[in-house]
């Protein structure tokens, strides 16, 4: 059964450290970042919107593809397109360069959503994980008032009551390494997933 939520993939980074094809269309393995996405969400959410600056180089994929409203060419602008045009309540957002997005780890954090909050993300060593997370579409004009002001951090609209936490210990309980977060942005980061996922490989097959 899948989640009463939208799935968005924010894609319309700059690309500016890691120059050439796009980010989420490089291969890790055997498959590109974007197919791995795709192929979880696919099964996880009613929904995929992925948010992008060149709507024809998704041509063909089976998601809703949108651009900014308010374009700003940042995240937050990222995220206020996929919760507008999301047509559930709620919606997990991921970026587009995460190579080893992990199942478990997004059904728990979508599983924790409920009346109150507006925001449900995962607390890591290094703070708060705010592009795996879950937002409610009544982010929608906090987002907007934030963006008229350019003031782009996607957590300084976050409303301290409304906001649910996920601890780190819970989080490396399914996914012991956080290899969910670990993002592709420069090619030293290209290079060592394809170590991460040459490694995740040799484990398999000596578990067959």
């Amino acid at each position: 059964m899948k989640f009463d939520c939208t799935g968005v993939i924010l894609a319309g980074g700059k690309n500016s450290r890691l120059p050439g094809k796009k980010k989420t269309f490089r291969k890790i393995g055997d498959s590109m970042i974007l197919e791995n996405i795709y192929g979880m969400f696919s099964e996880l959410f009613q929904e995929i919107i992925i948010v992008v600056n060149e709507p024809e180089e998704f041509a063909g994929w089976d998601m809703t593809v949108v651009t900014d409203i308010i374009p700003s060419q940042c995240a937050l602008a990222g995220l206020h397109a996929g919760l507008f045009y999301a047509s559930c309540p709620y919606a997990y957002v991921t970026a587009c360069d995460t190579p080893f997005v992990k199942q478990s780890v997004i059904e728990h954090i979508v599983g924790q959503i409920e009346p109150g909050y507006e925001v449900i993300l995962p607390r890591t060593d290094d703070g708060l994980e705010t592009l795996s997370a879950v937002y409610s579409k009544e982010c929608i004009p906090l987002i907007e008032n934030n963006l008229a002001k350019n003031i782009f951090m996607i957590k300084n609209f976050f409303r301290k009551k409304k906001v649910k936490e996920i601890p780190v210990e819970q989080l490396k309980a399914l996914d012991p390494e956080m290899r969910f977060i670990f993002n592709v942005n420069t090619p030293d980061d290209l290079a060592a997933a394809k170590v991460i996922a040459h490694k995740n490989r040799a484990k398999k097959r000596r578990k067959t």
